[in-house]
């Protein structure tokens, strides 16, 4: 059993959650600053951004983004303590 591809698989779980955190958080930052701006603001942002711009975020699908970065992040952390128990066992009994 290699325990280090557990602790791995932890930490890049750790990572992606946080990644996923990071760009939810900031297309939700994204649409709440779009709703402060006056319909002529819009309208010269719309004329002047491409397409990829103007899609509407979401709101509802970066909060379940959210959660489901939350559960990636516990469950990521559960690898690791479990990793972390299985090489504490096998120093225990290899003494």
């Amino acid at each position: 059993m290699d325990v280090r591809s557990a602790y791995n698989s932890g930490l890049a779980g750790l990572q992606n959650a946080s990644s996923q955190l990071t760009h939810s958080s900031a297309q939700i930052a994204q649409t709440g600053a779009g709703d402060s701006s006056t319909e002529k603001d819009s309208q010269v942002s719309a004329s002047t951004s491409s397409p990829a711009e103007r899609s509407p975020v979401s709101l509802t699908t970066e909060l379940v983004n959210l959660k489901v970065a939350e559960f990636q992040a516990k469950s990521s952390a559960k690898v690791i303590s479990t990793a972390d128990d299985v090489m504490g066992t096998l120093i225990n009994t290899s003494v």
